[in-house]
């Protein structure tokens, strides 16, 4: 109904805007008080776009307008991307074809975004001068993959398939990894990023409750008034609705949850006074809690147990988790809904013990099905017999399992450029944070927060499919490693210790743009 449908928005655009009230000294004091406030005028924009544009293409125009518009003044437009990736659910609509063309290219809210945002920094991105050699290993490993992905798609049964089907592919590799990795130009834009990204991640977190609380998912409606349904249900488990925010799977909101977590790791850390950093940590992890998903809990454990592991001072900081961990656990036994997270716990819990079974059928299916086409895949593999056993009771077989899915798709040579990406990085990240730490210790944070949460990403991945925003978050993280890795790389170079943030790495270019409010 649309009663319900304009109290969804209410209560998202109210949210929202407390959401912004409340952490504007914290954020405006990071990254200045003109571009915070033209954020969340631009987040409100589109959210009242969303919400009351009751057709999806009138919605894709006004919206791409709008965003033109509004991100005329600020030059670092990544973070504008970043701060509008979470801002709609990323379901969409295929453009009508003619002339005996079924249909052309998926259009979703996100893709306009790249359009207006990314792909004219990504056009620009070949003119910047080659900061240093830094992360060329997890480039030539991501050129590849998405070579060999381009490549596969001539496996289609049609041209205008193969057409449709590379550019889709395009689009949905390349921009995020190539404009990540080299926009950034100081450690400044790594933290504005930083910014545009948590700071819609809060705003879900706290949205996220009031839907486990009322069940109550607030963006169902606007797939229901684009299309008269929604690609995703209503789930509930051990008695509570699994919360998903804008992103409207559970699991994929609990994985950006935790990479929020991971990013604030740095950012809260460096700018948040003791107060906002609780609230901030806090809000976050009841947000993934929220999810109920095993997978991105499994995946916040292996960050901060990793980020623990690499930071200064590593068996203190051990100590006061492991204390935090007993206490955690000690006040969950003694509550009824902290007994229902441990009983949703892996190993621990025995609620929903049929997904990991499930999940352990697939793996051993998807391995002999890969057997059969080891080196490049197959683009019929769920039409195989051994996949088929699997097909649940919505008529679907489930990849969930990222690896899998790239493994079934292109084959082991396609699994080991997509693994080299991630592992190249964290190379590359190591070594910047081994050098940053003897002379700018922020720098060095910064690194060890994209090193833990590239490891929780790894983890996490291994329990869900490259769905909505998952391969647009992993993408976008990686680039931004690899930028950091080369920020210190040019820094330690040109012995650049004093203050790095207002040093561009580009040697003509003394310092960031400015930020043109006229």
């Amino acid at each position: 109904p649309m009663s319900t449908h304009y109290k969804a928005f209410i209560v998202v655009f109210v949210l929202s805007v407390i959401g912004f009230v409340f952490f504007r000294k914290p954020y405006a004091t990071a990254i200045g008080a003109k571009r915070f406030d033209n954020w969340r005028n631009l987040w409100l924009a589109i959210t009242a776009c969303l919400f009351l544009i009751p057709s999806f293409w009138p919605y894709v125009i006004i919206s791409a307008l709008v965003v033109l518009f509004m991100s005329r003044p600020d030059p670092l437009k990544p973070a504008l991307f970043m701060l509008l990736l979470f801002v709609s659910p990323n379901i969409g609509d295929a453009i009508p074809g003619f002339a005996g063309i079924n249909k052309f290219i998926m259009v979703t809210p996100q893709a306009v975004f790249t359009l207006t945002l990314l792909i004219p920094a990504m056009i620009a991105a070949p003119k910047m001068k080659k900061l240093t050699p830094v992360g060329s290993a997890a480039d030539v490993c991501f050129i590849l993959f998405l070579t060999l992905q381009l490549i596969l798609c001539l496996r289609g049964p049609t041209v205008t398939h193969i057409i449709r089907t590379m550019i889709e592919q395009f689009l949905v590799i390349a921009p995020f990894y190539f404009v990540f990795s080299r926009a950034p130009k100081s450690l400044s834009d790594i933290r504005i990023i930083s910014a545009a990204y948590t700071m819609p991640i809060l705003i879900l977190s706290a949205l996220s409750i009031l839907e486990l609380i009322r069940t109550w998912h607030f963006y169902t409606s606007v797939g229901y008034n684009w299309f008269g349904a929604m690609p995703f249900t209503y789930t509930m488990r051990d008695g509570f609705l699994r919360a998903s925010a804008s992103v409207v799977d559970p699991i994929v909101w609990g994985y950006i949850a935790m990479t929020g977590i991971g990013v604030g790791l740095a950012f809260f850390t460096e700018n948040f006074s003791k107060f906002y950093k609780t609230l901030g940590f806090g809000l976050l992890t009841i947000g993934l809690l929220m999810s109920l998903s095993r997978g991105p809990w499994m995946g916040a454990v292996a960050m901060i147990l990793t980020f623990v592991a690499i930071s200064p001072k590593a068996m203190t900081r051990a100590a006061q988790l492991g204390a935090a961990s007993v206490l955690g656990g000690l006040v969950a036994m003694v509550t009824p809904f902290g007994q229902k997270i441990l009983n949703l716990l892996p190993f621990v819990g025995t609620t929903a013990g049929d997904t990991i079974s499930y999940r352990q059928q697939l793996l051993k299916a998807a391995r002999e099905v890969m057997a059969e086409n080891p080196f490049f895949g197959s683009s019929d593999y769920l039409d195989h017999p051994k996949l088929e056993a699997l097909r649940q009771g919505q008529g679907i077989i489930d990849i969930v399992n990222s690896y899998l899915e790239i493994g079934l798709k292109s084959g082991f040579v396609g699994i080991t450029l997509f693994v080299g990406v991630f592992l190249f990085a964290l190379t590359s990240l190591r070594g910047a944070m081994k050098s940053a730490i003897t002379y700018n210790p922020t720098l060095a944070l910064y690194c060890r927060a994209y090193f833990a949460t590239i490891v929780g990403i790894m983890i996490t991945i291994f329990t869900t499919s490259s769905v909505l925003h998952t391969p647009i978050v992993y993408w976008s993280i990686l680039g931004l490693a690899i930028a950091l890795a080369r920020i210190e790389r040019h820094c330690r170079l040109h012995h650049r210790t004093a203050d790095i943030d207002t040093q561009s790495p580009e040697p003509e270019a003394e310092t960031a743009p400015e930020f043109n409010w006229k």
